[in-house]
């Protein structure tokens, strides 16, 4: 024992401590816990994840954090299934192909409206969110569209665009670069 505890850099005295130990009240009560909601999740069919299981704990009258919870959840390899619904986000893209990248992120332009880029962001308010879209020819850095509202809406765009294209009067070959965001994605012009 002697060598073993040697080439493994442990004392002796620590390896017969491991072994004469003795499960702790928290190493129990952690035990029975993670059975009680192995339970809840199969009872459940594998759909509560932590804020459920946590309810039932608490109609149990068995209080726990959510966060312990999650922890047991993630050693004991449970993954509760996903919502049914799939919302759409903001940031998710629009159905459809979307159009070529001719830039290439070179945004290098020789003449005056040759390359429009546009954009949307929001300027947050005391009486709320606004949204500006914008286009900026990329030779003169110049604003040369632009709108504001306060609704993320494809007229927003629309409104920024023909501006742009009102005031411009750009030559055929005109190259508009966006983020192509479902705002963006319309037909415009």
């Amino acid at each position: 024992m002697k060598k073993a505890c040697k080439a493994l850099n442990v004392s002796r005295s620590g390896y017969y401590k491991y072994l004469d130990h003795k499960p702790s009240k928290r190493d129990i009560e952690n035990k029975v816990l993670k059975e009680i909601i192995r339970e809840i999740f199969e009872e459940h069919k594998g759909r509560y994840g932590s804020l459920r299981i946590a309810k039932v704990l608490e109609q149990r009258e068995i209080h726990v954090n959510r966060k312990r919870i999650s922890r047991f959840l993630r050693e004991m390899s449970l993954v509760p299934k996903g919502t049914r619904y799939h919302y759409r986000k903001y940031n998710q893209k629009a159905s459809g192909e979307g159009r070529p990248n001719l830039l290439n992120q070179v945004f290098i332009a020789n003449a005056k409206n040759k390359i429009w880029v546009g954009d949307i962001t929001y300027i947050p308010t005391k009486e709320g969110t606004l949204y500006l879209a914008i286009f900026i020819d990329m030779f003169s850095r110049k604003v040369v569209g632009w709108s504001m509202g306060n609704r993320m809406k494809d007229a927003l765009v629309i409104e920024a665009f023909n501006q742009a294209y009102g005031k411009e009067h750009p030559p055929k070959g005109l190259i508009v670069h966006t983020d192509q965001g479902s705002q963006v994605r319309q037909e415009v012009g």
